[in-house]
């Protein structure tokens, strides 16, 4: 792991100062053990139960609730109308066949969005969304757009080196510069390893002009 910039996590740390810092999920997963709170689940899931008991507020794992109650019911058949939680939707063979049933193909493949949603249906204890919903989240997908709570999800904002390479492309200053991802990786690394938010800020080209160039115009990539 890269050195990072900042405190040992200690359990008077302020909810404030955990976020400035970025934290590995494997880091999560023990400082939960450390702090006897339940240390499975996304890396969003976790951080957001150290928060909370940071907050002194109670622990209380929604996520596992629906998904055991899920885990544990399991529906006859599937329909538009089935209900995730309640009926125990889950994506198996027979949820394959209905799918491609469906849309008339030989083969269906389940998409990100739609495990992202049916977490997000667990984790706020959502107890009516239905197959049909997934049926929008899965063609809104194929069109290239991505529905609001999914985008907008706990889970999704954890993929932070994705959306800082998605922003640092969109940056017009970056059109047609060489090696674009080695630039992306030594500002990231900058961003990861010191406080504050884990987002592209187009301040950082002009805060490091000289090495921007310099791994621009380095001989080893494209």
């Amino acid at each position: 792991m890269d050195k990072i910039n900042r405190p040992d996590f200690n359990r008077n740390m302020s909810v404030e100062e955990f976020s400035q810092h970025y934290w590995y999920k494997e880091e999560l997963k023990r400082i939960c053990a450390d702090c006897k709170i339940p240390s499975y689940g996304t890396k969003a899931e976790l951080e957001t139960k150290i928060k909370n008991y940071l907050s002194g507020k109670k622990v209380v794992d929604h996520r596992q609730q629906m998904s055991n109650m899920r885990k544990g019911m399991s529906s006859n058949s599937i329909t538009v109308d089935t209900k995730l939680i309640p009926e125990g939707f889950k994506f198996n063979q027979k949820a394959r066949e209905f799918f491609a049933n469906y849309y008339n193909v030989p083969k269906f493949k389940f998409t990100k969005d739609m495990a992202s949603a049916l977490r997000e249906a667990e984790r706020q204890g959502d107890l009516d969304m239905t197959v049909a919903d997934l049926i929008k989240i899965y063609e809104k997908g194929k069109d290239g757009k991505k529905k609001n709570n999914v985008v907008n999800s706990p889970e999704e904002k954890t993929y932070q080196w994705n959306n800082f390479v998605s922003d640092f492309n969109r940056d017009i200053r970056t059109q047609g510069m060489k090696n674009k991802m080695k630039v992306a990786a030594f500002l990231w690394n900058y961003v990861k390893t010191n406080p504050g938010p884990k987002k592209y800020n187009k301040d950082l080209l002009e805060q490091f002009p000289r090495e921007v160039e310099q791994i621009s115009n380095s001989k080893n990539d494209e």
